[in-house]
This record gives C-alpha cells, sequence and structure tokens, in this order.
C-alpha cells in the first residue's frame, strides 16, 4: 500500500457517560458568554460628532445602550473627543452666555523664563484659572462718528470693554516647544446696547442667574446714564451746537497689587482713571477729584458731571466679566456674589430709574429734544437690591468653560448584518480555542489513568485476547505491530 507524506488520525469514541452531556452544557454556556463578550468588543464602531459639551459626550452613559462595561473590554470603542483650536481673533462665549470675547493673545513661558507668544489656544473644557481683569474701557463716539440709528436714539455711542487674563493647564509633554506649564490668554469682552455688532447676555434669567441678571440691568441702565450725562455736559462748552465729540475712558484698578477688600470696592476711588476728550485729559486719576472738578486748570477736569456714572458703569463691567467666567473671587470680591456690595452698587438705581422715566416724560410734554431718547428695559431689574427680600435667588458665579465646538467620536451599535457577522467569526475563533483546550486537558488526565485509550478499539481488542493486561506497556506494545498511536478525543 502507497504510504503518502500526509496523514490522518483514527479517532474513537470517548468511554464516558458524563462527557456528552458536560460537552454540550459547556458549549452553550461558552458560546453565551464569549457571544456577551464579542458583543461588547466588536459590537460598536466609533463614528464622528459635534459637541460643546466634551465632558458630557464622553461621560454618556447611553452610548452603549445603558451597559456599564468593563473598561478593557471597550478600550478601542471608547469616546473621545479632540481639543478644539481657536486661532487668535475668535469670537467667543463662556457657558454662561454672557459677554462675547474675542481672542487677543495666547502665550507660555519657556523653562529659561522667556515668553514664548502663540497664534492660537488649543482647548479642551479646560478649568478657566487665575483670571485677573486688567482694565475697562469706555469709548465714547461723538456725532461724526455715529450712524443715524445712534444719532436718533442716544447721541451718542458708548461702547464698553474689558480686558481680561486667565490661564488654563494643557498637557505639552508631546510638543515641540520648550515652553511648559499653564498657558496663558487674553480675552476682550464687549459690551454695546444700541445696534451691537454681536449680541450679548443669550440666557436672561433673573432666577438661574441673578448675580448675572444684575449685571446686565446695571450695564444697560448706567450705559444710558453715562451717554446723557455726556451729552449734557457737553451743553456747557462754549463750541456746543449739537456736536458731541469724541472720548475715550480707561479704568484701571487703584491699587496695583494684593488682594483687595470688600471697602475697596465699595468706595469712588477703585479705579485708577486715565481719560481723552476734545479739548481736555484727566491729570487727576482718581474720581473724587475728577468729581470736585477745577476751575484754574479746567481741562485737566473734563466733564464733573459723568464721574459718579462711569464709577458704577466700570465696576458693572468689571464684576460681570468676572461672573460671566465663573469667579466668585478674583483679586477682588465679586460684587455680583455678596448681597452687602450688590448693594451697594445699586444703591442709587432706583433713584435714577426714576428720574430717568421723569425726565424723558417732561421732554415729551415741553416738546423739547431729550437727546437720548431710549426707555430703560423694562426686563431688567430698575430698582435698588434688596438683600432682606424673600424669597430670594441665591446669588453666585456658576463654573465656567469657553464655549466651543469639539470633533468627537463614539460609540455606535453596528449594524445588524455586519454586528452577526463580527459576533461570528470572532465566537467561531474563540469557541474553537477553547475547544482545543478542553481536549488537552481531557486527554492528557485520561490517558494517564487509562493507557489503553491511548490505541485505537482493533487494538485494544486484540491485547485482550492474547490476555495481556493493558495496563503494562513493554507488553503491549510487544503484541501490536508498530502502529501511529491515535488519539482517542479527536472526534471525526
Amino acid at each position: 500500500m502507497h504510504r503518502s507524506f500526509f496523514s490522518y488520525n483514527v479517532t474513537r469514541p470517548y468511554p464516558f457517560r458524563w462527557f456528552t452531556p458536560t460537552v454540550v452544557v459547556g458549549a452553550i454556556i461558552a458560546a453565551a458568554l464569549i457571544s456577551f463578550i464579542n458583543f461588547a468588543s466588536a459590537g460598536y464602531e466609533l463614528v464622528a460628532t459635534s459637541s460643546n459639551n466634551p465632558n458630557a459626550t464622553i461621560d454618556n452613559s447611553s452610548q452603549y445602550g445603558g451597559v456599564r462595561w468593563p473598561a478593557y473590554f471597550i478600550q478601542k470603542t471608547q469616546a473621545t473627543c479632540a481639543p478644539a483650536t481657536l486661532p487668535l481673533g475668535t469670537l467667543v462665549y463662556t457657558t454662561n452666555n454672557a459677554l462675547a470675547y474675542t481672542l487677543n493673545s495666547v502665550w507660555r513661558f519657556k523653562d529659561n523664563g522667556r515668553r514664548e507668544n502663540l497664534g492660537s489656544l488649543v482647548y479642551l473644557n479646560n478649568n478657566l484659572q487665575n483670571c485677573s481683569m486688567s482694565q475697562v474701557r469706555i469709548e465714547l463716539s461723538g456725532r461724526y462718528k455715529q450712524s443715524q440709528l445712534i444719532l436718533a436714539t442716544t447721541h451718542i455711542g458708548i461702547l464698553v470693554s474689558a480686558l481680561v487674563t486667565c490661564t488654563v493647564d494643557i498637557d505639552t509633554s508631546h510638543a515641540e516647544s520648550a515652553a511648559q506649564g499653564p498657558t496663558y490668554f487674553e480675552l476682550d469682552a464687549k459690551y454695546e446696547l444700541i445696534h451691537p455688532k454681536t449680541r450679548t447676555f443669550l440666557s436672561r434669567n433673573a432666577t438661574k442667574s441673578p448675580s448675572l441678571y444684575w449685571g446686565e440691568s446695571l450695564l444697560s441702565a448706567y450705559l444710558l446714564l453715562t451717554a446723557k450725562a455726556y451729552v449734557d455736559g457737553a451743553k456747557d462748552k462754549d463750541w456746543y451746537n449739537d456736536d458731541v465729540y469724541d472720548a475715550a475712558i480707561i479704568l484701571t484698578r487703584q491699587a496695583q497689587t494684593g488682594n483687595g477688600t470688600r471697602e475697596e470696592t465699595m468706595t469712588n476711588n477703585f479705579f485708577h482713571v486715565e481719560c481723552y476728550t476734545e479739548h481736555g485729559y484727566c491729570k487727576p486719576h482718581d474720581m473724587p477729584s475728577l468729581l470736585r472738578g477745577g476751575s484754574a486748570r479746567w481741562f485737566e477736569y473734563p466733564y464733573p458731571n459723568i464721574w459718579n456714572r462711569v464709577d458704577i458703569l466700570g465696576k458693572a463691567m468689571w464684576f460681570t466679566v468676572l461672573t460671566d467666567l465663573g469667579f466668585n473671587k478674583s483679586t477682588v470680591p465679586n460684587m455680583f456674589v455678596y448681597p452687602d456690595l450688590l448693594a451697594n452698587l445699586t444703591a442709587n438705581l432706583t433713584n435714577e430709574a426714576h428720574w430717568w422715566k421723569t425726565a424723558r416724560e417732561d421732554a415729551n410734554k415741553k416738546k423739547y429734544d431729550f437727546k437720548v431718547n431710549m426707555q430703560m428695559d423694562s426686563g431688567l431689574a430698575l430698582a435698588s437690591f434688596d438683600r432682606n427680600q424673600t424669597p430670594q435667588a441665591p446669588l453666585g458665579a456658576a463654573p465656567a468653560f469657553l464655549s466651543t465646538n469639539y470633533i468627537c467620536q463614539v460609540p455606535q451599535t453596528k449594524s445588524p448584518g455586519i454586528l452577526f457577522i463580527s459576533i461570528f467569526v470572532a465566537d467561531l475563533v474563540l469557541l474553537q480555542a477553547v475547544w482545543l483546550v478542553f481536549r488537552l486537558i481531557v486527554d492528557t488526565v485520561s490517558q494517564r489513568r487509562y493507557p489503553s485509550m491511548g490505541y485505537c478499539s482493533g487494538c485494544t481488542e486484540n491485547i485482550e485476547l492474547v490476555g495481556v493486561g493493558v495496563t503494562d506497556s513493554s507488553s503491549t506494545a510487544a503484541l501490536i505491530p508498530p502502529s501511529r498511536p491515535v488519539s482517542p478525543l479527536q472526534l471525526g
């Protein structure tokens, strides 16, 4: 007979009653368990989506049908979000949706202490840290710069802006730059009431966000009051003939270093003032001196009637920015967070709102031009804050992040057809591995206890006919012609 290079094993049934039910039951249990595991590891695929809240997207428990899979099963299909790149000049809001901010500059410091300027901010919902105000600017635009809409309503344009510097911690371990530590960036916030280029205070709510509600109320009211005071101050000028000229006011904190106190915020000497008008500038740089005015050198004390309102407008912008960025306290206590400070800041609001209403009505009756022809917003607070009023919404600055869109990858169950094929193929591979391991264990143990199981059925019968004990391996080998031993557990 020809002997091929290839061979096959002769098989025989297992001589155990328990073997067949054990294999059937074990196969069912193993198939169910393996299918369950394969569904977790191979039943999902990643799809791209956008999100403005990456933390919620990554932690969303409904992504896996509400099942909390062990992390080692779903390592390759866990949700991830890529950082957003914000170039310089980008307009952003915070998650509190109050003011609009322009990204002015971004920088880090190298190991040698040198500053490295960057062209963009890499941001992934990082906590805003160490935010500190630099200045508040009030830009007044006269009649020669204004549109007809502004001339007809306020007679003068006012833009209130603020510069604030913050830091975020960003992983720079893989960056080529040698700069380490926090990333610094400067934001420029702007507020306009008449014909704004960008909308502000997108979600006004006196109950859920009372501090921001008071911030918007004071900004709206005192912008009109400052405009009116500036126009009235211009009437006293010799050149006044419906001409209102430009002016610029820059407010910085009077105390340059150290943490401020509540008393500091409540005084009218909180700001250091720089100002430039059509025929003058601020030589004294404190509010009390500017309020008193000067007769000998009048051009160094311009518009003494505006500074009380400028002080409130500046503080309203200063602390609204801090509230929008989520800070209850920065270098000074936030006046929109503490009831006693808010009561102090709004102490004259009731009188101012009443005066505004009465003055406009009087102008209409006497048919003269009030010049600033807007009503105060009735949807905002027009009365001073009463800290004893109950019930009262709790003041506070809600935690804030920069609001932007992120590209994320989230898990999604595969389509039924692909899901079936993926699990079926994976099941076959693992079930075959389990079967091979099971056979190896059973074969090894059985052949040690029953040496005759290593031979075919016919060989065993020949051994029994000649009366040789099957336990004597040397005698068995002498009676049986040389042949290939068989594995009794290889089922055909």
